[in-house]
This record gives structure tokens, sequence and C-alpha cells, in this order.
């Protein structure tokens, strides 16, 4: 992808005779193109522009070690070949980050499933100063403290149940004071992102959900989805596998096109630069859909939810997931 979609000054053609484009011009020029001018060359590492990966300040992901991982009631689910094996991202904050936020949320307070057992395979974001995952007693439930401002923490889940029924297991989060509480079926987690408002100043819970017992490539979509003006903006993010590792960085633009229709391009490339696929959909109403592209045609889906973020500075947030075809039956089409 060009680098000028992200350089933070108007482009100066006056060497040629001509009047500046704007980023939010060139932005609209490029939506009407085929696959928004979008190539499948190689790239250097993060675009060749790591200053803006950096500025967007992406929650960072680790890995930890979760000792219910060996516990003999998450063996018999694994064991059980008719259970459901799911994978969650659920992340909680400031959706979009508010910068100029000067209060703290406290999100201290536990995730528990109804029925089955959870896992935690990735931390996103916890700082080491406030945050924290506490002691587990047993598979069914997380304590941990967590507090934001304005950024977003989060957890990627290995999640099982024997229920034949997933619309009647819930996954809950409850707030240390009882006071917040926000609870998600299973079956509606597979439909597409599902998000809660908590209070008033712009911090939501979110979480996606994708199957793990397909072999194929599968995982989740996180970054800024930044609006430059109405009906047009960019984004870039990060991509992950199933297990919330991250592999790969995207980057592209959205709005609204001459015809009416309002589309995205993007572009993902691995860690190293290879070029990974074309993501190119539509959006409307806080979610996105569309079709992961490699050089020999459609290869998978991609499916999440944005939230606007306008200003100089990459803003907005969204969360997603991307699938192989073979396993993207419960992803919609674009």
């Amino acid at each position: 992808m060009s680098a000028r979609l992200f350089a933070p000054l108007i482009l100066s053609t006056f060497a040629l005779g001509c009047a500046p484009v704007s980023l939010e011009d060139q932005i609209a020029s490029d939506l009407e193109l085929a696959n928004g001018g979008l190539d499948t060359t190689d790239e250097a590492p993060d675009f060749g522009d790591p200053a803006t990966f950096t500025a967007a300040a992406l929650e960072p992901a680790r890995g930890t070690t979760d000792p219910m991982d060996g516990a003999a009631e998450v063996a018999a689910l694994r064991a059980d070949r008719a259970a459901t094996h799911l994978r969650v991202a659920i992340v909680w904050g400031q959706l979009p980050p508010d910068r100029a936020s000067t209060t703290a949320h406290d999100w201290s307070g536990r995730l528990a499933i109804s029925r089955g057992a959870l896992v935690v395979r990735r931390l996103i974001g916890f700082e080491g100063a406030t945050d924290r995952l506490l002691p587990r007693s047993a598979p069914d439930a997380i304590a941990f403290a967590s507090q934001t401002q304005p950024f977003a923490d989060g957890l990627v889940l290995e999640v099982l149940t024997d229920a034949t029924d997933l619309s009647a297991v819930t996954l809950t989060y409850t707030s240390q004071d009882g006071a917040t509480t926000a609870a998600v079926p299973l079956a509606a987690l597979l439909t597409g992102p599902q998000t809660r408002d908590v209070g008033a100043d712009g911090n939501r819970i979110t979480a996606t959900a994708l199957r793990a017992d397909d072999p194929c490539d599968r995982g989740f979509v996180r970054g800024r989805w930044q609006a430059l003006r109405p009906g047009l903006g960019r984004f870039l993010g990060v991509a992950t596998d199933a297990d919330g590792a991250p592999i790969g960085r995207m980057r592209g633009i959205w709005g609204e096109r001459a015809d009416g229709g309002q589309a995205f391009f993007g572009k993902y490339i691995d860690g190293d630069g290879r070029f990974r696929g074309l993501m190119v959909g539509r959006y409307a109403d806080g979610a996105f859909q569309g079709r992961w592209l490699i050089g020999t045609g459609d290869h998978g889906l991609i499916h999440g939810m944005y939230r606007d973020g306008a200003g100089a500075a990459i803003g907005g947030a969204f969360v997603g997931r991307w699938a192989e075809t073979s396993c993207a039956a419960e992803l919609p089409q674009p």
C-alpha cells in the first residue's frame, strides 16, 4: 500500500504545477479504484512506517501460563469430541480511546462461564503497575485487577463447554463491587462481535469468538479506525492467530464512494512484510464485513465492529475476526 495513505502532511505537487493533494482527497480518489488501488506485492515490515504504528498506541499482547491449562476438568472437555471448543477475544476500556481522558476506570472483577471452562491464552494491555490475573481456584472463573485510561486491556481465552445449546451458556463479566454486569450467550458471540457500554464516558466491553476445532487459518484483528472527515478515513492494526499471538500488520482506507456505497480496502502483511492478503468489503452502522483475497482469488472472510475516531492522531477502534473459507461458515458474507 502506498505510504501516502498515512502521510501526516499535505502531499505537495507544486513541482508539477498542480494544486496540493490532501490525504483525504487522495483516499477519496483511491476508493474509486479496484481494490482501493492496492497490490499484492511484499512490503517493508510495518509498511516501512513504524512511527505511525507507534503513534497508534496499539495495545501490546503477550502470552501467559494459566494453571488451569492442566486441570482435570479442562482435559476432560478437550477430550470430549462432542464438546464445543472456542477462542474468545475480549477487550475493555475506552473504545475508541479518548487521549485527553484524566480519569481511570477500574475494571477489576471476574469473568465466568455458566457451564464449562476458561483458559487464559494471552493478555492484551495489562500494564504491570495496575493490572494482573489473580490466583485461580476453579476453571469456570477468572478474577483480575485492571485499570484503563484511556486505552484498553483484555484477554484471549480458550473456552470449552459440553452444553449442546450454546444459547444457554453465558460468558459474564462482573465488576468487583457487583455494580456492573455484562453477560452474553456463546451463540451470540459466534454470530459476531458483541459490545456493552459501561458508564457514559466511552468505556465498553467487547468480545468476539471463533470456533477452534477446525484445521484452518483463522484469528482476530484489532486496531484503530480513524475518521479524517465525515464518511472517510483510514485504519491500521494487528492481525493475530486464534490464540491472540501477533502474526502481521494491516492498514487501509474506508469511505463513501461516488455511487453511495460504503467500502473499505486493506492490505495484510506478516511480520517480515510478506503479502498475506487484501481485505475488501463494506461497512455500516458500526459493523464491517468483507473478503480476504490472495493472488489466486477469494481465500476467506473478515468480520467485525468499529467505532469512529476523529482528529489528527490515529484514533477510533475496531475488533474483528478472520478465517479461511473452509471454517468461515459463521462469518457473514459481504
